[in-house]
Parts: structure tokens; C-alpha cells; sequence
């Protein structure tokens, strides 16, 4: 019987995520350990699997062991699965979006307090994982943070936030903070099992995520920047209808086109405030080009609600309809509203 992924992402680590759980190791050791901890990094980077093997060894509480490697197909794997429905250890809550929603909600914050007051069901300690926090609601903020003024005893919760800077200052200012560093280029490769030549693509094509890279190396997706590019200059152009591409990408690697989607806008945006870093390559210039209509003040809500829906796939969202409203956003007639 396969193994439910967050099982999986229990009991394997990622190897660049091991300097990370020495230090939170460290501090429970020393019992500077607070009671909730804001860890941040880019999407893709295996914040999750950090936080679900430290949140092992606190429900554990045996005698400490260091877990094997999780191998790039067991992460591609596992992490494709993360938010499905399984069983886990009882004291272990993790708040995901619910079905059809994009963002964690006010009630799932209430019904954790609820459940954080009474008793941990193995008599230890009681774990909460919030993924994404950067993306909770605002009044799912204010109820945060009630918990976190009165935290009940032994009780851990982890914020994991692809933008860190997201969450209002009154919860970042509660929260000890951990910065997950991603792998080299080089240490990458080794993980993934590939050449450095092998490499190259997936790497530009995804920003250096690890996790995202394995999967387009897992799937041979490498060529599908040109399709892309493709697909976003006729739509800026209004030369291809919203819903074909919605379809195109829903039907193949959403997480990925998203990734490159904000690389993208990233690479444009820096290129209009400072000209010395313009884009060089062509199929760049090609989208500078396509979006010369659309003013920088849209370029950065298209790239924040890249990066929000890039957080939230696989979470239940209508994943049609956001990726629907995004795109509609690169549409030339609407550049200048």
C-alpha cells in the first residue's frame, strides 16, 4: 500500500533542509523553543516537510533520531498529495484552505481554539501547521492572534509563508522567525540525480525551487517555457481567447506555469524600474513587448496574484476560475484601467 504523503514527508527530509531542523532541534533542546515560529521561504522550497518532521519529533518526544533523505521522486510524489485527506497522529493539525476556497478562514481559526483548549489526546504536546499563513484572511489574522497572546501549554504552531512580510507586523512580532535557505545550483543537481547541462532548464525555468525542479525534471517539462511565452503573448495580444489557455493549463502542470508566471513578472518588473537589468533573451523580449500596454502598477497585482494562486494550488480552490481571472488581467484593453 502506498504511503499517505504527509507519512512520507514525516519521516524523510529534504538534505538542504537539515541545517534548518538543527536549529529548531537546538533550541527545544535548550528549551528556548517558543511557542509559535514563523518559517519562511519561496514557494517549492519544503517548508512543509520541515514542519512535519520537527512537529514528529515534539508528538514523539523519543529519544532523537535523524530521518533518511527524501528523494526527489518521493517529494514530487508526496508533495503533489499533501493536502489530500488522511490520517495522522491525533495532537496534529493542519490548517490547509478549505475546499473551494483561497485562503485559510476565520472559522477554521475558531475551530482551532476549540480544539487547542482541551487536553492532547496522547497527553504531550499539540502541533499546529498553517499552510499558507500569508495567505489567511484578515479577520483569520486577528483571531490568530488571540491564540497566540494566550497560547495553551505545550502547544507549538508553525507559520509556513512564502512572503513572511505578508502577515500583519502584530503576528510576524509573536513569532520567532526561521529563513529555510534553498540549495546551491550544484547541491540541487546531486539531489535530483542530474547533470549540471540537465539542469539548466528546469533551474531558469522554475527560479531555482527545488521541489518545483524536480518535478519538471520528473516530467520532462523543460521545453514547456516556449509554450508558455507563447501562450501569454497571443492572449496579451488578444489574439487567443482567456478560456484556451485557462484550459491548456489546467489540463497540463498548473503549479509550473504559475512558478514560471512569476518568475516572469518578476524579471519584467525589474527591468521597467531599473533599465541596466533589462531582459536579454528572446522569448523575454517577446513578453516585454506583448505587455508594453500594460502600466507597472498592473504588473505588480498581476505578480502578487500569481504568487497568491501559486501558494494555493491544490488547496480545493476552483483552480478554472482563479487562473480564469488572472489571465483576463494581461488582456491589453484592460492594461490602462
Amino acid at each position: 500500500m502506498t504511503e499517505p504523503a504527509l507519512e512520507t514527508l514525516q519521516r524523510r527530509l529534504c538534505p538542504w533542509l537539515r541545517g534548518s531542523l538543527s536549529r529548531l532541534e537546538a533550541a527545544y533542546a535548550a528549551q528556548r523553543l517558543g511557542h509559535a515560529w514563523l518559517i519562511g521561504a519561496p514557494a517549492g522550497s519544503g517548508k512543509l516537510n520541515l514542519a512535519l518532521v520537527f512537529a514528529r519529533r515534539l508528538l514523539e518526544r523519543g529519544p532523537k533520531q535523524d530521518p533518511p533523505d527524501l528523494s526527489a521522486a518521493e517529494a514530487v510524489a508526496a508533495y503533489a498529495e499533501r493536502r489530500a485527506p488522511a490520517d495522522h497522529h491525533p495532537d496534529l493539525h493542519c490548517l490547509f484552505p478549505e475546499e473551494d476556497k483561497t485562503a485559510i478562514a476565520v472559522e477554521q481559526i475558531r475551530g482551532l481554539g476549540a480544539e487547542l483548549s482541551l487536553k492532547a489526546h496522547a497527553g504531550g504536546a499539540k502541533v499546529v501547521i498553517f499552510e499558507p499563513a500569508d495567505g489567511m484572511t484578515t479577520a483569520a489574522a486577528n483571531a490568530l492572534l488571540k491564540t497566540l497572546e494566550e497560547p495553551s501549554a505545550d502547544t507549538y504552531l508553525l507559520l509556513l509563508a512564502d512572503q513572511p512580510n505578508r502577515l500583519p507586523a502584530t503576528l510576524r512580532s509573536r513569532c520567532q522567525r526561521l529563513d529555510v535557505p534553498r540549495p546551491t545550483f550544484a547541491e540541487l543537481a546531486a539531489w535530483l540525480g542530474v547533470q549540471p547541462e540537465d539542469l539548466a532548464a528546469a533551474w531558469t525555468l522554475t527560479g531555482g525551487a527545488p521541489l518545483q525542479a524536480a518535478a519538471v525534471i520528473a516530467s520532462d517539462k523543460s521545453i514547456a517555457t516556449s509554450k508558455l511565452s507563447e501562450q501569454l503573448i497571443l492572449l496579451s495580444q488578444d489574439k487567443a481567447p482567456v478560456q484556451a489557455v485557462v484550459d491548456s493549463w489546467v489540463r497540463g502542470d498548473p503549479e509550473l506555469a504559475l512558478t514560471w508566471l512569476t518568475r516572469e513578472l518578476h524579471r519584467q518588473i525589474r527591468a521597467r524600474l531599473a533599465p541596466s537589468t533589462s531582459v536579454t533573451d528572446r522569448a523575454a523580449i517577446a513578453l516585454h513587448n506583448a505587455w508594453s500596454d500594460l502600466t507597472l502598477r498592473r504588473l505588480f497585482e498581476q505578480h502578487e496574484k500569481a504568487e497568491r494562486l501559486l501558494s494555493l494550488v491544490g488547496s480545493g480552490l476552483n483552480l478554472e476560475l482563479a487562473l480564469q481571472a488572472l489571465l483576463i488581467g494581461f488582456q491589453a484593453q484592460r492594461g490602462s484601467t
